[in-house]
């Protein structure tokens, strides 16, 4: 058998095996919280405790992979409301619902994600507001830092009412920051020169 063939066995098993404890990870935090210890993630993945660092440089190397799961499963949830149509504040309203929605279903795992933070994030979302701002007549992209203090704003309104959700219903929270997001969004669309009619009708796929 060629080395080369050898080799790539040997990563491939390598690989899968670190997506074996990634999710062993993701389980643990989803069941315990986001200080899940070695233990608890030894037991999810069904193997020793000393094995669960064997195939990562330590904790931080496997807290960062277990982030970027959390994110890319968070992506794909939300990404069909990337390219809804609709007006600006219903199609901002329906990703943020949908935001607040797996949040609630993964409450420990937004968490986490939200803890490490998630560049991918911005750069998919600065995509789907440049295909927006496309359909509406501007071939332009947002500065990335506005989306990533947006993305900030949403994360740390969604922590605080996660442990505290007597404070206002989930309903109330959506409605307050869609609200809060179109207004920054609106400010930066009229200082770059591109201001939206909050009620037209937008479809990026068209």
């Amino acid at each position: 058998m060629k080395r080369d063939t050898i080799a790539a066995r040997r990563a491939a098993a390598t690989d899968d095996r670190r997506r074996r404890i990634v999710e062993a990870a993701v389980r643990a935090i989803e069941a315990y919280g986001t200080e899940a210890g070695l233990g608890a993630i030894a037991d999810q993945a069904g193997v020793p405790r000393p094995h669960v660092y064997r195939h990562f440089t330590g904790k931080d190397d496997l807290d960062q992979e277990v982030g970027r799961h959390a994110a890319r499963e968070l992506s794909a949830w939300i990404r069909p409301s990337l390219t809804a149509r609709g007006t600006p504040a219903s199609v901002i309203h329906g990703l943020i619902e949908r935001v607040v929605q797996w949040a609630v279903e993964h409450p420990n795992l937004y968490r986490f994600r939200a803890r490490l933070g998630s560049p991918a994030a911005v750069d998919e979302l600065v995509d789907a507001l440049a295909g927006y701002l496309r359909a509406a007549g501007y071939d332009t992209r947002p500065p990335a830092y506005v989306v990533a203090g947006l993305i900030g704003v949403v994360d740390a309104a969604v922590l605080w009412w996660l442990d505290h959700p007597d404070e206002t219903g989930r309903a109330a929270l959506t409605d307050w920051l869609a609200d809060q997001v179109w207004v920054v969004l609106a400010d930066m669309l009229r200082r770059i020169g591109h201001p939206f009619d909050p009620a037209a009708t937008i479809n990026p796929l068209s």
